[in-house]
């Protein structure tokens, strides 16, 4: 039995899994302060109400890891760049191996989720930022040191800041922190739900229509790259109603024509469940011998 942790700006989840199976688990708020101890002493308080005892624990974090050990950077939580397993064991006081999340995700949907008989796929999550992981062949690409898939950090011809000190990434005009952040200055809130179906709005079209043609980019320039047989979309965003319709109006236009209508979107269907059930497979990978 190994714990398992997905790590969001907006929620945490930790769960207990064996032999494919999510035993229990509990999804929280992410303390908003979202930093390292703050978001370690809340899970350690997770595992230790789920049962967990001394199992190693599989982090899912949402930035860019290094080599499995350490965290290269990490733009929607604070102060957790340059950590490395070892410190994050002592946080929460266990072994603890680092993954990516959106790695995670993917290998989980492809076990038993929408993703399930394909070899050739790209998962994306839509929530606090824009992540993803790329299989071909049935295996995860990784790269060099293991930063393969950072969709939400295509660049795009813009200049607008991005978290992770780059500039016109697509994550810079579609996550929910920037479109929350547009609600709240034009005075419509933060809940994302009513700021989607207010999207036509004079003052929210412009930033939500910049969020989907980026995304759009995106998609078209996976599908451009690697062909896949589906993207399958997760997160908090991917359920917005008719998101997925959306995007692939934006597609159109952008893609080549001989790759229309483009590749099939499917919604993740595990939610919380495939991370975890991703972690397990990557942990089985490292330790085969248990």
């Amino acid at each position: 039995m190994i714990a398992a942790a997905d790590l969001g700006g907006h929620t945490l989840t930790a769960g207990l899994v064996e032999s494919g199976r999510v035993l229990r688990k509990k999804t929280v708020p992410t303390p908003p302060q979202r930093t390292p101890a703050a978001v370690c002493a809340a899970l350690a308080a997770l595992l230790a109400e789920l049962g967990a005892g001394d199992a190693p624990l599989v982090m899912g974090v949402p930035g860019m890891v290094l080599d499995g050990r350490s965290i290269g950077c990490c733009p929607n939580l604070n102060g957790w760049d340059g950590l490395t397993d070892y410190a994050l064991g002592e946080l929460t006081g266990r072994e603890t191996s680092l993954a990516n999340d959106c790695d995670c995700a993917a290998l989980g949907e492809m076990r038993g989720g929408a993703a399930r008989g394909l070899k050739d796929f790209v998962f994306c999550a839509l929530g606090t930022g824009v992540g993803g992981a790329v299989i071909v062949g049935g295996r995860l690409v990784r790269g060099r040191r293991g930063r393969t898939g950072e969709i939400g950090h295509f660049p795009l011809l813009e200049d607008r800041g991005c978290g992770c000190g780059g500039r016109g990434h697509v994550e810079s005009f579609f996550s929910a922190d920037v479109l929350e952040r547009a609600g709240e200055k034009y005075g419509y809130g933060r809940d994302m739900k009513k700021l989607w179906e207010q999207r036509e709005n004079a003052w929210l079209a412009r930033p939500f229509a910049e969020g989907l043609r980026a995304l759009a980019c995106a998609f078209t320039t996976l599908t451009h790259l690697l062909d896949p047989e589906a993207i399958v979309v997760g997160g908090g965003l991917s359920r917005l109603d008719g998101l997925l319709d959306d995007l692939r109006d934006y597609m159109q236009p952008l893609l080549s024509p001989v790759y229309r209508p483009g590749p099939e979107m499917r919604l993740a269907r595990l939610g919380e469940d495939a991370p975890l059930l991703g972690a397990e497979a990557l942990w089985a990978e490292v330790h085969p011998n248990g």
